[in-house]
């Protein structure tokens, strides 16, 4: 209790957003395949997809190579790429597990990349605790798109990395982000867009 007690009041708050996050994210692991979990786009096919293709075989077949199991076989370029975590997920767990540790991943890493990027650059008031933790907490409970990954809960933690070089603060950490990244979201999805606005950003700092 006395350590507690000697927290800054920004640690406790971040003690607690963990706590709340970690009770949002266990009815997936606690109840299994008993869980509450979206539907549509999600459980009545990417989800049905990651199975199959796992079944298959297929993971790292070529682009001639075909999937049996769908309407007497489609072609394995049909699926996702071998090169993304989340397939890796469902290759390597049970469904509903894989799908609990995605959730997982995403929401973490959503909540800790809002509060780098508000902490280092936006709200960097002592006083300002509260917005970093909960608006770091909100968006981490944003009921996104499960198979989007990081595409768009992943661009706060982007953006700090990319303002982090661009300031020459960096360390490895920074590259190793953008490295992972793309690994773990998609480029159609949401990092074409991001990428698109960095670009612009940059452009119009050379031109000035």
């Amino acid at each position: 209790m006395s350590s507690w007690k000697s927290w800054s009041r920004e640690k406790k708050q971040l003690f607690l957003a963990f706590i709340l996050l970690i009770l949002y994210l266990s009815p997936l692991f606690i109840l299994g395949e008993n869980a509450h979990i979206r539907v549509h786009d999600n459980l009545d096919s990417n989800i049905a997809w990651y199975k199959t293709l796992k079944n298959s075989g297929q993971l790292f077949g070529g682009i001639n190579s075909v999937v049996p199991q769908v309407i007497n076989g489609i072609p394995r370029n049909t699926y996702g790429t071998e090169f993304s975590g989340i397939q890796w997920l469902h290759h390597l767990f049970p469904s509903m597990l894989a799908y609990a540790i995605s959730q997982s991943i995403t929401r973490i890493v959503a909540f800790l990349g809002m509060y780098l990027l508000l902490k280092t650059y936006f709200v960097r008031e002592k006083d300002g605790d509260w917005i970093r933790v909960w608006v770091s907490l909100a968006l981490a409970l944003t009921p996104f798109w499960p198979s989007g990954m990081l595409s768009t809960l992943g661009m706060p933690l982007a953006l700090w990395a990319f303002l982090q070089i661009r300031s020459g603060k960096y360390s490895w950490k920074e590259w190793v982000t953008l490295i992972l990244l793309p690994f773990y979201s998609s480029f159609v999805l949401g990092f074409f867009f991001f990428l698109a606005a960095m670009g612009g950003y940059y452009g119009s700092e050379i031109g000035s």
